[in-house]
Parts: structure tokens; sequence; C-alpha cells
């Protein structure tokens, strides 16, 4: 009798890359498969941890995963060019079919449940954002829910829309699937709108509110437009879910106020001094600790260690994955974290 393979649940594997899709021409989608034969189990939205090795420097960084539980066992994310994007960089000019990388287990705070019963889901994204949402989308519509789609995306121009044919398709095949495009060009190949995402335009686009729930993704003041939008309409905004692939800006450290602190880690017998000019994730960064920055941005939760004592700052704006119950035991996000006394923490 064969036996079912073990499910990837924690824990670091190698991922081969088998499908290299050019999306945009700044854009790529890469396909990936466990060397080791294991089921892989997530929710649409959530991300996948990559580990890529760039001048014998290993670098992490959290990608939603745009592939869908309910399609394929193979694992899919979406990489594009950013201004100063050491790894998304470097996988776009260096890796390629055949290649290898390490990995963790999906997870992430963000995605759409299993029981999603609404009758309307509103899927909002700009740029790269659109990854989770595609996600989410096909997990609707290959689950053949009877939920009404409504997939609002923001782009520059109709060339830098990620995975456009593929949207033009599902909106030509499923009535359900409400598509609007808004382009900062607009142009005559297909039906879009110009602009960026204000009140009018939302209006016009979502006009009913009623028995749904929000998902956005994209640069911080897309989603703070969005939500204003939303706000504006008195939508209840505990049925709002969001996320960020780009760092909120921090709150601003006063440099006149510049002090000095000592960091312990007992478990790996290091020490340093530390100041409030800095994240809790440098510091640890600069003791060559096993710690992961992969978002830097208080958003992936790889940075998560625990104060023993001691505290400190959050300087994040933005809620971050930890739960109250994490929060309550000590446990902290090292890159979106300054410290605010002597610290001893657990990695």
């Amino acid at each position: 009798m064969t036996q079912s393979p073990q499910v990837w649940q924690q824990g670091a594997q190698t991922l081969c890359c088998i499908e290299r899709r050019q999306e945009t021409a700044d854009a790529v989608t890469l396909v990936f498969r466990p060397l080791q034969a294991l089921a892989v189990s997530y929710q649409p939205g959530q991300f996948l941890l990559l580990t890529v090795e760039i001048d014998g420097q290993s670098h992490s960084r959290a990608y939603s995963l745009s592939s869908s539980p309910s399609r394929s066992a193979d694992l899919a994310v979406t990489v594009k060019r950013v201004s100063g994007g050491l790894v998304s960089n470097w996988l776009l000019d260096h890796f390629h079919t055949g290649d290898t990388l390490n990995a963790l287990a999906p997870t992430g705070a963000f995605f759409l449940p299993a029981d999603y019963s609404a009758g309307k889901i509103l899927l909002c994204s700009a740029g790269s954002g659109i990854t989770p949402m595609m996600s989410m989308a096909h997990w609707l519509l290959d689950n053949q829910r009877e939920t009404e789609i409504l997939f609002l995306h923001s782009a520059r121009h109709a060339e830098d829309i990620i995975f456009r044919d593929e949207l033009m398709v599902l909106a030509a095949k499923y009535p359900q699937f409400k598509l609007s495009l808004i382009l900062d060009n607009t142009t005559d190949a297909f039906v879009c709108y110009q602009g960026f995402l204000n009140p009018v335009l939302f209006d016009q686009l979502v006009p009913d509110l009623s028995d749904c729930h929000a998902f956005m993704c994209g640069p911080t003041p897309y989603m703070d437009s969005l939500e204003s939008c939303l706000r504006d309409r008195q939508f209840p905004m505990h049925n709002s879910h969001k996320e960020s692939f780009t760092p909120a800006t921090p709150i601003a450290a006063d440099e006149t106020l510049s002090r000095q602190f000592r960091l312990e880690v007992p478990g790996f017998g290091a020490s340093s001094d530390i100041t409030n000019q800095q994240t809790v994730l440098e510091a640890l960064e600069s003791l060559q600790l096993p710690i992961i920055g992969a978002c830097r941005s208080g958003v992936c939760g790889s940075c998560k260690c625990k104060v023993v004592s001691g505290s400190i700052e959050n300087i994040s704006e933005q809620p971050g994955p930890l739960t109250e119950e994490e929060q309550q035991q000590g446990y902290i996000l090292a890159c979106s974290s300054r410290a605010s006394s002597d610290l001893e923490l657990e990695l």
C-alpha cells in the first residue's frame, strides 16, 4: 500500500525551480517543487520565506504565493524588480529553471479562510500586491463558490499588469468575477480607468459593500487611501484585511535623546551595546546571531524573538502578525523594535 507523503508543516526544505514564466518586462513567476516528496498545505494569501546565497551571504525574503492550493501541489511566487531589491533582483537576474533554494513552510496571518461564505469579496491590489489576490480568486473560482469577486487592480501602464492575460480570461469566463483595472496611463486595448483609486472612482466601481470582506495588498499609501474609502462608506473595518509589500515608515527616533543600553542573548553567549537609534534586528545581526530579517517591515514575523527582561519601543505604525497572546508572553518583532532599556532576549 502506497503511503501518503509527509505534510510539510515546519522547518526548512530545499525547493527546485521547475518553471520560470515571464509575466511582464520586470516580473517573473517561479514555480517550485520540494526535492523531498512532501504534501504542501497552505491557505490562499499566505507567503513563502525564501533563502538564497548572494556573494557568500545568506539572505531571506518573504514572497506571497501566487499559486492556489486548489490547483496544484507545486508552489509559485511572482517576483518583481524593485529599486534596491537585493534578493528580488538577484532572483530575476540569476535564478533559473533547475536551480534550488531553501524555504520555510508557507505561513502568514493574511489569508482567505477556507470557510469564507460571504456573498461578496473585495480584492484590491497595486503592483506586485496582485499575487495573493490571484491565489484567493483562483481558490474561490476553482471551488465553485458563488461569491461575487470584485477585483480592483492598479498599475502604471497596461504592460505593467502582472497576470494581465489571465485576468482577462477569468473575467470572460466567470460572470461573478468583476474586474476593474486602474492605470496611470490608459489604453484602448481593453476597458480601464485612469488615475489613483480615489473615493469617487471607488464608489463607482464598488457601489455595494453589503455582505462583504475586503482584502488589500500594495504600497502603504495605496492601502491607506483604500481604508479611507471604506471608512467613508461606514464599512465594518474588522472585515478589512491588508498585507504590505513595502516597509511602513518607522516612527522616527529623537536623535537629541540618544541613549545606550546593554543587550544580552544568554542562549548564544552573546552581548553588546545597543542604542535607541537602531532596531533590535540590526543589533542582533551585528552579533551574527541566527535571526531572519525577511520583510524588515513588521509584516512577515520571521524575526520574532522573546524579551526575557527589559522594555522596547514598537516603531511600526501598522499591525503586525503577532497574536495578543504572543505579545503578552513577551514576543516582539526585532525589525520593528528599538530598545528603551537594557534587554535580555531569547531567540
